[in-house]
């Protein structure tokens, strides 16, 4: 298994997404945040090659993952999102930490406060890919490169403890 370094950080930063001001705190946690509003889990994928699995949406380039669906596990829901957005399935995974969001005018299904799950995991089985309408492009790249391709690890501060926290677990 992975997460061989691992150091324990809360950092938080202000935010805006589609207009709404946020509060981003991201957790290093081996732990899922238990009775919590959890909105989103997505993991950063690994091949043979050590090389990362990115997927492009209507966003730009990410992790792949998404929300999960009502019973399902978030271990489930990882799978599932993974399989749907990239056609790959995993194996290993281990949680990272979470993002903390405080959203207080969000009017949507996810409410005010919620969590999302960042995970490592191992591919298994790579198939073959079709872009579909949530998902147009997926590549692999170098995990010392991730934020070069990943705007978001680049351009947060939470997107970097996210992206240092990834790079700590591979020592």
């Amino acid at each position: 298994m992975f997460l061989n370094n691992f150091y324990f950080m809360a950092i938080s930063e202000q935010s805006t997404f589609d207009g709404r001001n946020l509060t981003l705190t991201w957790h290093e946690s081996r732990q899922i945040p238990e009775g919590k509003n959890i909105s989103q889990v997505s993991a950063f994928c690994l091949n043979d090659g050590g090389q990362v699995l990115i997927i492009k949406n209507k966003h730009g380039w990410g992790l792949p993952g998404g929300h999960p669906e009502r019973g399902e596990t978030v271990e489930q829901a990882l799978k599932r999102e993974i399989k749907e957005e990239a056609d790959c399935t995993i194996s290993d995974f281990a949680l990272l930490g979470y993002i903390e969001v405080n959203d207080p005018d969000n009017e949507s299904i996810e409410g005010k406060g919620y969590f999302q799950l960042r995970f490592l995991c191992r591919l298994e089985e790579v198939g073959e890919f079709n872009a579909e309408f949530e998902t147009s492009e997926r590549k692999f790249v170098a995990a010392d490169a991730l934020s070069d391709h990943v705007a978001w690890m680049a351009s947060s501060i939470t997107g970097k403890a996210q992206f240092e926290t990834f790079l700590n677990s591979l020592d």
